[in-house]
């Protein structure tokens, strides 16, 4: 089983560092945008729960790092590729139980 380097992984937090201020940026004009209009709309507050939703996972994966468990499978325990972590940053599965999870339940 291959591991993340040191190098990777240092470039993997910055990226979750990243995603992490821009997801905080994204949430603060959308606080602002609710407390200017006073008709929320569906979609609005759909979008404030996946901005909730998004910096939960990347609390999570940023937590998994500080474990030393970032970038293993939560299914199998293999290494998930440094190739999906680059698209995918809050991966919690390799792409094989990831493809089963998702026959499983779509």
């Amino acid at each position: 089983m291959k591991y993340l380097s040191k190098r990777q992984l240092s470039h993997l937090q910055e990226l979750l560092d990243t995603k992490e201020i821009a997801a905080r940026i994204r949430a603060r004009v959308n606080v602002q945008k609710e407390s200017d209009d006073t008709d929320l709309t569906d979609g609005d507050e759909s979008m404030t729960k996946m901005m909730l939703l998004e910096l939960a996972d990347i609390a999570a994966a940023q937590q998994r790092m500080s474990d030393h468990q970032y970038g293993i499978c939560m299914e199998c325990g293999c290494t998930i590729d440094y190739a999906r972590l680059q698209v995918y940053a809050t991966a919690t599965r390799c792409t094989k139980c990831q493809s089963l999870h998702e026959q499983h339940y779509h």
